[in-house]
């Protein structure tokens, strides 16, 4: 905002204007937001072929965000390229103290007053949403549920990977092998951290790890270097940090074959969408699989889409990954000042410039968005639906202390000297 602001500045100074007269970057800021109160109130359109995305995220003490976005089906058909966020329209930002089932519900049906009821809700299947679309659904019959397929196979494969007794133990060494190994000169072998938040959604990460790794242990036992790899993998020091992979070297490929299947199930899945042709393309998966691991999750799979596919037949195809929403909430994220981990310290009224992020920003919807929405009424709607931040209340309350005011009193003030 503030580079916009500059920005603006010079060109004013251009054009012979005062210093003085070019926004600020509050300003710019508002004027966003302004524009996407404006969209998510143009949203707002009765369809009989709308289907909904929705998920929730950014949970900050007790606060959650609810977003619901939509793309029409005739949309969607035509596509001949994966979703973008300018496919979609944002037809709801919530916020609330807490979220479950009749929550969820409830929310629905206001926004199905508004927008009519959508064709099908496509979702993660979390606790809430799952209980909440089936209470929706049971007013609505026609209201097809879908489960987005990475959540899906990732918790199909969360419970193999639980039943196997092995997969515990190695990762406490995998995490034992990257504190031998970081400060040493075999820093660049170290396993890769595993993720806190949607764990086994990555978990490929850690067996693509171990398998690459235990080919390196192999090459250098049987000498298979390079020159400057002999030089910078010597025999003892591999052995020594990497040798316990040999335990686990049966496990290893079981893993990266069910590994592979996930990844294979879910890129037929994104490219056929839930329709008519893909449960034969998810068979010819388990067809082609002679691991009994491997061949047991495709069928599970199956199983699981099959009904959706079959509800979806009628329409063609129906969409089956929320990862568009997944990445709008990424720049959510990025707006909110997150730090590297991805996570929020406080949840702003900035989030809402997500909605800028489905759209061409035009000069015509400039004009008509600062014509019809003012200032007063996004403040309404920010404090309607944010309040205060967590930043602002830690002012109101953690205040300094008498003995912290006195001791500033003879603090003198730091005057630079250049």
């Amino acid at each position: 905002m503030r580079a916009s602001s500059r920005v603006c500045g010079i060109i004013f100074q251009l054009a012979g204007c005062q210093p003085f007269e070019y926004p600020s970057h509050t300003t710019v800021q508002n004027f966003i937001l302004r524009i996407c109160l404006y969209l998510l109130k143009q949203n707002i359109q009765r369809h009989d072929d709308l289907i909904w995305i929705a998920d929730h995220t950014y949970s900050v003490g007790t606060v959650k965000v609810f977003a619901i976005l939509g793309i029409r089906l005739s949309h969607f058909i035509s596509l001949q390229r994966p979703v973008q966020h300018q496919d979609l329209v944002v037809l709801a930002i919530l916020t609330g103290e807490s979220s479950n089932g009749l929550v969820v519900k409830q929310q629905f049906e206001e926004l199905a007053a508004k927008a009519g009821i959508p064709l099908a809700i496509l979702s993660d299947a979390g606790s809430d949403l799952h209980k909440g679309t089936a209470m929706f659904q049971a007013t609505h019959a026609n209201v097809i549920p879908l489960y987005d397929i990475v959540h899906m196979t990732s918790r199909k494969i969360e419970k193999i990977m639980n039943a196997d007794e092995h997969w515990d133990e190695f990762r406490k060494d995998c995490c034992t092998c990257a504190n031998s190994v970081r400060q040493s000169k075999l820093a660049h072998l170290k396993p890769p951290r595993p993720r806190a938040k949607a764990r086994y959604m990555n978990i490929d990460r850690e067996v693509r790890w171990s398998a690459r790794a235990l080919h390196v242990l192999d090459r250098v036992r049987s000498g298979q270097l390079n020159d400057r790899q002999k030089e910078r993998l010597l025999l003892e020091q591999v052995e020594a940090k990497l040798s316990w992979l040999d335990k686990y070297r049966d496990c290893i490929k079981r893993w990266e074959f069910l590994s592979l299947a996930g990844w294979q199930v879910i890129c037929e899945v994104r490219r056929h969408g839930y329709g008519t042709t893909t449960v034969a393309a998810l068979e010819s998966i388990a067809q082609a699989n002679t691991d009994a691991t491997c061949l047991a999750f495709v069928e599970d799979v199956t199983a699981t889409v099959k009904p959706m596919c079959e509800a979806a037949s009628q329409h063609g195809r129906l969409p089956s990954s929320s990862e568009v929403l997944e990445s709008l909430f990424g720049k959510g994220k990025r707006l909110l000042s997150g730090s590297s981990t991805g996570t929020t310290n406080s949840l702003t009224g900035q989030l809402l410039a997500m909605v800028a992020c489905t759209v061409a920003i035009t000069p015509t919807l400039v004009r008509a968005a600062l014509a019809s929405c003012s200032i007063a009424e996004l403040r309404n709607w920010l404090t309607a639906n944010f309040g205060q931040g967590l930043h602002h209340t830690r002012c109101l309350d953690l205040t300094p202390t008498p003995e912290e005011q006195k001791l500033r009193k003879h603090i003198p003030p730091t005057i630079p000297v250049f």
